[in-house]
């Protein structure tokens, strides 16, 4: 990947890094501490992966963490606890948001190299 997404990668570490903290920043419930602290250090690994060995993968891996991290209120059972549940949407959204943006050009290029290999029929 190139340097824009590094700035990405960086804010996805940063995310993972408040998820490590937020169950004592916020005093969140068992089920929402254990599922930011794992969701927390995947994205940590993941994004910091990408840092050094830039593959999509990491991208991928951080995107499915993220749309996970985001239903986890109702999977595990803490949707009824509100900072809970706020601070599993807003860090899986960020977290979403950044690994599509990070694999918006990639997919981009690949459509494109793809289409000049299969020209419309007319």
């Amino acid at each position: 990947m190139d340097t824009l997404n590094r700035w990405q990668d960086r804010l996805e570490i940063a995310a993972g890094l408040w998820l490590c903290i937020s169950p004592w920043a916020l005093g969140l419930p068992p089920a929402a501490a254990w599922c930011a602290v794992v969701v927390g250090v995947g994205i940590i690994l993941l994004a910091s992966e990408d840092l050094f060995l830039t593959t999509q993968i990491d991208d991928w891996g951080n995107a499915l963490l993220g749309i996970g991290l985001m239903i986890s209120p109702w999977v595990w059972g803490y949707a009824n606890h509100q900072t809970a549940m706020i601070n599993a949407l807003a860090v899986g959204l960020l977290v979403t948001a950044m690994s599509l943006w990070a694999l918006e050009r990639v997919i981009y290029d690949k459509f494109k190299a793809w289409r000049a290999h299969h020209p419309a029929h007319s």
